[in-house]
């Protein structure tokens, strides 16, 4: 048996969780000014041993954080962060609890969104064809050009709903994370929509999710 961590919020927050990992409940408790998350797997090994278990269980889980984020900020948990009883997560919270309530103070209620940027013709592209340095430096300042584009059109249209912006450059894409005051959900989604389609860009949005991006590595915390 094995407790799987998810999160651990502000206290007041208790939503009600219908979908967790491997059919088990996601149980919840208060404690030092925390309101922590888990499930209690009776055989974590056949949740995450098998590539096929792993990609479901991680989908259930990045599921019942999507459950929590409807209703509070949450810090999640790195995927899978285990303890073998609910006395080892009661003393973790009692360590560091001071660190994680001034991360959600200093959050306050706000969501992550995340949008994707791709383009198409460079999707086709072979990246081990090696190519001259001048039509690479050319390549690379048409790039450059194009993602500033796209990232000064979605600041501009969303800049009185957005906190705080990450940026992840990535082979073929670019990643933004926004940082969203939950309030003002529906006037970002509705201030991107307005902003139309960009040319020879394809843009997905998703979201909401916990703000992870802005949080930093919770794995040099633990343990």
């Amino acid at each position: 048996m094995a407790l799987l961590l998810y999160c651990v919020t502000n206290p007041e927050s208790n939503p009600n969780i219908a979908t967790a990992v491997c059919d088990c409940r996601v149980e919840s408790r208060e404690a030092f000014g925390l309101r922590a998350y888990w499930s209690e797997l009776s055989d974590p090994q056949a949740c995450l041993r098998a590539p096929e278990a792993w990609k479901k269980t991680a989908l259930q889980f990045r599921e019942v954080l999507r459950e929590v984020v409807g209703t509070a900020t949450p810090i999640p948990f790195p995927f899978p962060t285990l303890l073998e009883s609910v006395e080892a997560l009661e003393q973790h919270l009692a360590e560091k609890h001071e660190g994680y309530r001034a991360i959600l103070a200093a959050l306050g209620d706000v969501v992550q969104y995340e949008l994707i940027a791709s383009w198409p013709e460079e999707e086709q592209s072979d990246l081990a064809t090696p190519v001259p340095g001048s039509e690479y430096r050319k390549r690379h300042q048409e790039a450059a050009g194009r993602v500033a584009a796209v990232e000064g059109k979605l600041k501009g249209v969303t800049a009185a709903m957005v906190r705080d912006w990450r940026v992840r450059q990535e082979k073929k894409n670019y990643r933004w994370f926004a940082l969203v005051p939950r309030d003002a959900r529906e006037h970002f989604v509705a201030a991107l929509k307005s902003a139309g389609p960009s040319q020879g860009v394809r843009l997905r949005l998703s979201g909401p999710w916990p703000p992870s991006e802005f949080i930093g590595s919770l794995r040099t915390w633990f343990g």
